[in-house]
């Protein structure tokens, strides 16, 4: 590389126009700040992503989960379903493919950000959905976070 195209290459990282794409170091898992779900565990968080599970039970209260997440090739949800149960992309994908073959259960709407992610969530009282920790507002309500 030329002395010219390294210091290209330097001022545009200045500029936040090179940044790496990395995960988020903290995920949070949050919920419509008007349901009754207090905490969730990383066990029941991925029944119901993987389809095991479609409302939440609080006191005797049934309430049917309406499930977002973030888009296929996005590194949030790869990081989310490895911190939470240790799948790769490859593995979840040849987990829905399976699914989609039975037709039993449909997978979690996709979504393209954290932010459109939020904002469902905020708007549907069955709402989950995981974001960049960094994102959370009194929009939505926090129920598990999960860390590296």
């Amino acid at each position: 590389m030329t002395k010219f195209a390294a210091l290209f290459v330097a001022w545009l990282s200045l500029l936040g126009v090179l940044q790496p794409v990395r995960a988020a170091s903290e995920i949070a898992v949050i919920v419509h700040p008007n349901n009754p779900v207090r905490a969730l565990s990383n066990r029941e968080v991925s029944d119901l992503y993987l389809g095991r599970a479609r409302s939440f039970v609080v006191d005797d209260q049934i309430i049917l989960a309406s499930i977002f997440e973030q888009q296929a090739d996005s590194p949030l949800r790869q990081h989310f379903f490895r911190v939470l149960n240790g799948m790769s992309q490859n593995q979840l994908n040849a987990y829905w493919a399976r699914l989609r073959f039975s037709g039993e259960v449909l997978p979690p709407v996709s979504l393209s950000d954290s932010r459109l992610v939020l904002d469902a969530v905020s708007r549907n009282r069955g709402g989950i959905g995981y974001i960049d920790a960094s994102l959370v507002n009194n929009s939505v309500k926090v129920v598990l976070r999960l860390k590296d």
